[in-house]
């Protein structure tokens, strides 16, 4: 590994030096990977995401501004690739149920990670404070699977009706939530209320 300064480093980098490249790869790959790793909690993943942060670094290095942090640069792109994943594969049933599995194993790697199953008793608790006919719209939708148009027909109310008292239950679910969930568990999971 070169012993140049990053500030050296990154010049050569801009330039379009490959061993410069090579080299800031050796520098921040692991420390990419832990980071990448902690929001998706899935090691194939971590590898799809790591592999496209450093194309990005590699076809956006003119724009590398060497008055500015390249910590705060690369782990910008690290961040943005990560949600754009995540956001990815939100309708992808496969991949939802691979993370869903993986978020229900978490150990408790931070004061503010709770598993699953708690996720859900908290859930359910807020939907125990939630009037009757939003709670049945909203374990008719997200929990037996019924389409609008069918849970429409049930109560016999408009799928407007529906639509919106499952965006007000929603709201109130996600603003009960955030205070016991880690970012990246609760933009996961709010996901997948959202989209399932």
């Amino acid at each position: 590994m070169s012993g140049q300064p990053l500030d050296q480093l990154l010049a050569s980098l801009i330039k379009g030096n490959r061993l410069a490249f090579k080299t800031v790869f050796e520098l921040y790959e692991k420390r990419l990977y832990y980071f990448i790793h902690s929001i998706t909690k899935s090691d194939y993943a971590t590898e799809e995401i790591l592999q496209e942060v450093f194309i990005k670094i590699w076809t956006k290095k003119e724009t590398i501004d060497l008055e500015h942090s390249f910590d705060a640069f690369i782990f910008k792109i690290a961040k943005n690739a990560t949600y754009n994943y995540l956001r990815s594969i939100a309708n992808q049933e496969s991949l939802k149920k691979e993370y869903w599995k993986n978020i229900s194993l978490l150990n408790e790697e931070t004061e503010n990670t709770i598993l699953l199953g708690e996720y859900e008793d908290i859930v359910n608790d807020i939907l125990q404070q939630i009037p009757t006919q939003k709670r049945s719209i909203f374990v008719l939708s997200k929990q037996q699977g019924k389409s609008n148009e069918e849970i429409a027909n049930l109560l016999g109310i408009t799928q407007k009706t529906v639509k919106n008292h499952l965006w007000k239950t929603l709201q109130i679910i996600k603003t009960e939530l955030k205070p016991y969930m880690a970012d990246s568990i609760y933009f996961f999971l709010i996901s997948l209320l959202l989209f399932t």
